[in-house]
């Protein structure tokens, strides 16, 4: 077997590890893709990729070597081969939506020409990695055309359980079987007791997912642990600013050192404002529909919604459907404090009808008193569905094929999706025991997090897991096969 591991931002600290976990355990052959050059020493250090392809040097290749007509042709015929926009990957991007238009779309097509020119020279059996990038994304889309299985990444709502999606907007296949397996026929009380076991642990502990714990932290916090590392990734963010430059699509680490200092000194203050004269911080309406605030930008989002991200607007259009005597509750995503502009946030305060509330208080509280739950893709439909509270959703979920949730992806059915959905009062638990089973036996042990905030997700035991899922997911007996090219590869 052998596996391509896509190393973007910190994830660079934390895949080389995985890799030679398979490496030694189970003899797989891995290589690596980076972002950017001085990315290429850090993931050699472990010693398990026999080769590392690095996107940056790639692209300061292709860059002045093609002008934008000749690049746009290559992305038509990006879109026809994959039936994707590349406008829309574009906007999905953190940072190619902010470059200018010609360099967006040259870059782009340099990404392109990067994947037709890597996958088929590794030949890998699987792709592992992300989708939080433009890069990664096009990636996914055109490695099934070369008989490679994009293996993703995927958080449950709770600690140290994860599962694996194969595309974009793709869903949790093997728990969807599960599921549908078990929604008509009884489940084995040994199953229901102990997917009731984990219910009530969710309930009572009020669960969630470490990397929401890691959003939720004060910047006025000092973390000494933390702290040195941040400063100790200073050198690495200098030299990848010069080396690099906009060339460095991954992460900000391609913009100038002293941008992030800004960055968190405006952060700070929005923060400390929001705090003391922005957010509520109690819920006051009696009856009331929950829409929590979502990261941006954010692959859950963009790319499973890309036409819900205006959540200013979005938000104002569900005010407008709710039925008379309900608010809406609008909470600010804990990971997003002092990101947004204050007048962000005036916009949301405006609407009459909307109490924005603070990121502080608790999303199970706020659901469990909540009438309704909306959100684009939020790990709140997670919670609302183990609640079982109606749960309005906009984007396409990986677990959105439990029966009790409601899809709205036209706006001109939120009057009527919203209305239905405050009315259900339908409640299953017997359902909903058959849903928390199928979850419990499809996700795998393991946790995954950036490692520059967990460091435990090096530790030996860690790794085991993680590389065990691999193997469990695709099969350590399979053999490459072939493969043939994707359209012309510009030189």
């Amino acid at each position: 077997m052998k596996a391509l591991f896509v190393c973007k931002g910190e994830l660079r600290y934390w895949y080389p590890h995985i890799a030679a976990e398979l490496k030694r355990t189970y003899g797989w052959d891995v290589d690596a893709v980076t972002f950017n050059t001085p990315s290429v020493e850090v993931v050699r250090r472990p010693g398990a990729f026999a080769a590392v392809y690095n996107l940056a040097e790639h692209l300061k290749t292709f860059y002045p070597r093609h002008k934008l007509a000749e690049c746009v042709d290559s992305l038509e015929e990006f879109e026809r081969d994959t039936g994707l926009n590349a406008y829309t990957l574009l906007y999905s991007d953190r940072i190619l939506r902010d470059y200018p238009y010609e360099r967006a779309v040259r870059l782009l097509a340099g990404v392109y020409d990067f994947w037709r020119t890597v996958l088929p020279e590794v030949g890998p059996n699987v792709l592992f990695g992300e989708i939080a990038t433009a890069t990664e994304w096009v990636g996914s889309a055109l490695a099934p055309r070369y008989r490679v299985r994009p293996l993703v990444t995927y958080p449950t709502p709770v600690a140290a359980r994860f599962f694996f999606i194969d595309r974009a907007v793709g869903m949790w296949e093997p728990m969807r079987r599960a599921y549908h397996a078990a929604r008509d026929s009884e489940l084995p009380p040994d199953k229901a007791a102990r997917a009731a076991d984990w219910l009530d642990a969710f309930h009572r502990e009020k669960l969630k997912a470490p990397y929401l714990k890691a959003g939720s932290r004060s910047p006025f916090r000092i973390d000494l642990g933390r702290l040195v590392r941040r400063v100790g990734r200073i050198p690495f963010r200098v030299r990848t600013y010069l080396q690099d430059g906009f060339f460095e699509l991954g992460s900000y680490h391609g913009t100038h050192p002293l941008a992030s200092v800004w960055a968190n000194v405006a952060g700070m203050y929005r923060y400390a404002v929001g705090r003391g004269f922005v957010f509520r911080r109690a819920v006051t309406a009696d009856k009331y529909v929950y829409f929590p605030l979502h990261v941006q930008p954010e692959y859950t989002t963009d790319v499973r919604a890309p036409f819900f991200t205006n959540q200013v607007a979005l938000i104002e259009n569900i005010a407008k459907t709710l039925p008379v005597g309900y608010r809406l509750v609008v909470k600010e995503h804990p990971g997003m404090q002092g990101d947004r502009p204050l007048a962000y946030y005036r916009e949301i305060n405006r609407l009459f009808n909307v109490e924005l509330v603070s990121p502080a208080l608790d999303s199970h509280d706020l659901i469990v008193n909540a009438a309704a739950v909306v959100t684009i893709t939020g790990t709140s439909a997670w919670e609302a569905i183990l609640y079982q509270k109606p749960a309005v959703v906009f984007g396409d979920l990986c677990y959105g094929f439990y029966d009790l949730t409601h899809h709205c992806p036209d706006v001109r059915d939120f009057p009527r999706v919203i209305r239905e959905a405050v009315a259900d009062k339908r409640p299953n638990r017997e359902l909903l025991l058959k849903f928390v089973s199928a979850l419990l036996e499809t996700a795998h042990e393991g946790t995954i997090n950036n490692p520059v905030a967990a460091a435990e997700v090096n530790s030996p035991a860690n790794l085991a897991r993680l590389a065990r899922a691999v193997v469990r997911e695709t099969g350590r007996d399979e053999h490459p096969a072939d493969r043939r090219a994707v359209g012309p590869v510009l030189k």
